[in-house]
């Protein structure tokens, strides 16, 4: 077996850390992690400990190949101000995802993507989300839950610690042989139902409207903000449907009828405000007034129900591993032991972290005591 240094390179960027950080927390120079990640110099056996240790990887981790998987774009909220290591982190976080939810696609039926044909140059936004509802058959009904909704329509979603406060949440684009893969990841800084279902309906936006785009990087701000303003407009629009919200309007200028209109909308007040502007329901100076009656009372910190709205969190991973646990086919340990023949040496609370499960998912467990409501199937040929 030899030291891949790519692999090093990977956990360095996976812990945020930049070369001059893991050579300090080694005791080597910033020259000799360089000459490891570029496959120039093997470490010696005392450093390549302290190595997996600091980086918190099992050894393996280190001597296995790599899985290709070309990232196509990262939709990120604030790009153009985004650390570049910050980004780095989270690119590396959500690829190791897609791999093991490719990893899971061999042993179980998920989800399929299931998305229109829209052209963004024919149609506008308003149009362009009906036509979704409408595609998934949700008419213009409220969205309680937007995690839920795009897993069951093959969108690959996971929840975890960002470590950034610029970061809310992104989409990866991959493509798989001749079919795109869609990874939505939401941080867990925002302890907000509202706003998460807003984050996730904002990324439908952008895999919507902008997946033909090749290339985000070659984009200036400007244009990346235009992106951002479509991805908020296709939100808003897809979470309040134009004629189902306006009508729902009845007492626009009254502030605390929203708090009625957010249990059923499942929609910040900020935002239905908004909407109501856009949509000609008030004007601006009501909107206006109305704005300054949420800063006065506090609201743009800490909104009513924010306590009470149960914040919806991925449930993919943890519902496939239950299967995959409860007809036999994996115990927790195989599930791991499987993962590393795949070629992701990975701990089980690191992997736990990785894709939204409780904490003890990968412990051995009582399958009595594991949910039956499943929309993920072993394929047919277990």
């Amino acid at each position: 077996m030899t030291f891949n240094g790519q692999r090093l390179k990977s956990a360095r960027i996976y812990r945020n850390m930049n070369m001059t950080e893991l050579a300090d927390k080694v005791g080597v120079k910033k020259q000799a992690i360089s000459q490891f990640e570029n496959g120039l110099s093997n470490p010696k056996p005392e450093t390549e400990f302290s190595l997996i240790t600091t980086l918190r990887f099992p050894r393996a981790f280190f001597y296995q190949k790599d899985n290709y998987l070309e990232i196509n774009n990262t939709f990120f909220r604030a790009l153009s101000t985004t650390n570049a290591l910050d980004k780095k982190t989270q690119e590396i976080k959500t690829k190791l995802v897609v791999q093991i939810y490719n990893f899971l696609c061999e042993y179980l039926d998920l989800p399929t993507l299931n998305l229109p044909k829209i052209s963004h140059n024919e149609e506008d936004i308003e149009t362009i989300a009906l036509s979704l509802r409408a595609h998934w058959n949700i008419g213009e009904l409220p969205v309680r839950n937007m995690v839920n909704l795009i897993e069951n329509h093959g969108i690959i979603v996971s929840a975890f610690d960002v470590n950034s406060d610029k970061i809310d949440a992104f989409t990866q684009v991959h493509n798989i042989s001749t079919f795109p893969q869609y990874c939505v990841i939401v941080g867990n800084n925002k302890k907000s139902a509202v706003r998460r279902n807003f984050d996730i309906a904002h990324e439908l936006g952008h895999i919507i409207l902008h997946s033909n785009i090749e290339n985000l990087e070659e984009l200036s701000n400007e244009q990346l903000k235009e992106l951002e303003n479509e991805a908020n407009l296709f939100a808003s629009a897809f979470l309040m449907p134009r004629n189902a919200f306006y009508n729902d309007l009845t007492n626009a200028n009254d502030l605390l009828s929203y708090i009625s209109l957010k249990k059923k909308w499942h929609v910040s007040i900020a935002a239905m405000l908004i909407r109501a502007k856009s949509l000609g329901r008030i004007s601006m100076k009501e909107y206006q007034s109305l704005m300054k009656s949420i800063s006065y009372k506090k609201w743009k910190i800490h909104e009513p129900l924010d306590d009470d709205l149960k914040i919806p969190v991925p449930t993919l991973f943890s519902s496939a591993i239950d299967v995959l646990f409860e007809n036999n086919v994996m115990t927790p340990q195989a599930f791991v032991n499987e993962i590393s023949n795949y070629g992701l040496a990975m701990y089980p609370d690191e992997l736990e972290n990785l894709l939204s499960l409780s904490k003890g998912t990968l412990c051995v467990r009582d399958n009595q005591e594991l949910a039956t409501n499943r929309v993920i199937a072993l394929k047919k040929v277990l």
